[in-house]
């Protein structure tokens, strides 16, 4: 795609030369794994639960909340970044950006997916520092004996997927849209819902059985789970979780490439100044 490059680095240094939005950004999964993570710690309700009763713990084999929500932290901070990657099309049109991208030699899916792929790169770097933020917590992140580079592109590739998939989504949304105010409606109405209804906070065992049934088919607990099989375990490629993990990875797979095909078309189709 011709010009893609460069304005991905113009929507890069739009993100790290302001400095509120670039810290902001990086704080807020801090702000979920640090406060939520160890403020909601249900794991102790069952572990004051005798042996003897033969309860176990939905969250097992986590051994304690803030691990067991990582990898959901990790999918829903991936979610809401990529959810804004809209507004960015929105604002290029309302300050006369777009006009001047529209009539230079470039493809016009370059301009969308300029913005899809800074996001992802954003992304991975607010992964990184959470990951490293909820080792950091007491009591904080346990990482299972055995993880490696496998693991660790398992990891990637399921924020990846997510962050193109929803991308995409918004950005789509955004190709017509003239109003700021109205993406963030639309942003409002549905980050809740793919959040809630989903594996990222709770295990199944804890939710109603007909939202237990919605979120098996919600993208957020593809991803989520993957990542967390994969903290809680270890070394996936060789374990009994490895089937499940692939076939989340390969909805994941699937969702975003039958979305990007789409911004593709529609982007070269329908986006005017």
């Amino acid at each position: 795609m011709s010009g893609l490059i460069p304005l991905t680095v113009r929507e890069l240094r739009k993100w790290y030369r302001n400095p509120v939005f670039f810290i902001v950004g990086l704080l807020q999964p801090i702000f979920w794994i640090a406060l939520f993570g160890s403020a909601f710690d249900i794991t102790r309700l069952f572990s004051e639960i005798p042996a003897s009763t033969g309860i176990v713990s939905p969250f097992a084999p986590a051994p304690n909340y803030i691990t067991f929500i990582v990898g959901g932290i990790l999918t829903t901070t991936s979610l809401f970044t990529a959810m804004f990657s809209g507004t960015s099309l929105i604002f290029d049109r309302r300050l006369g950006n777009l006009g001047r991208f529209l009539v230079s030699p470039i493809r016009r899916s370059s301009i969308v997916f300029s913005k899809i792929l800074s996001t992802t790169i954003r992304i991975l770097v607010q992964a990184i520092i959470l990951i490293g933020a909820a080792l950091l917590i007491p009591n904080g992140l346990v990482l299972a004996h055995g993880i490696n580079i496998l693991d660790v592109i398992i990891i990637a590739a399921a924020l990846i997927m997510v962050a193109f998939s929803f991308s995409s989504l918004f950005s789509i949304i955004a190709i017509r849209l003239r109003k700021q105010e109205t993406i963030f409606g639309i942003i409002n109405l549905i980050n809740l819902p793919l959040l809630f209804a989903s594996y990222a906070l709770f295990p199944s065992g804890l939710m109603a059985t007909w939202l237990a049934n919605v979120a098996n088919y919600n993208p957020v607990s593809w991803s989520a789970v993957s990542i967390r099989t994969v903290i809680e375990y270890g070394n996936v490629m060789n374990g009994s979780q490895f089937n499940s993990v692939m076939l989340y990875l390969l909805y994941l797979f699937l969702l975003s490439l039958f979305m990007i095909i789409l911004t593709i078309f529609l982007s070269e189709k329908e986006i005017r100044d």
